[in-house]
């Protein structure tokens, strides 16, 4: 089964409630945690905006990936012969 990484990130004050941390590791697969964000895997067939929708509180966003830029030295037009 084909997994996306969804980044949840809680907007209330700490601690995190403990019935929305149930929720989330009963239906996803938790990669990474920090004090108020979450890195999740859930299943390409599942719907993260109806998991977004049961928590309160909770932003649901898609994982991104940037590619580093190269710091190589190019060559902007190349010696005539």
């Amino acid at each position: 089964m084909a997994q996306e990484r969804y980044i949840l990130h809680f907007k209330g004050d700490l601690p995190l409630p403990a019935e929305d941390l149930q929720l989330i590791q009963a239906k996803t697969q938790l990669i990474d945690a920090s004090q108020k964000a979450l890195l999740v895997e859930l299943n390409a067939e599942e719907d993260p905006d109806e998991l977004a929708g049961q928590l309160a509180g909770w932003t649901v966003s898609k994982e991104s990936h940037y590619p580093i830029p190269t710091t190589r030295p190019t060559v902007r037009k190349p010696p005539e012969p």
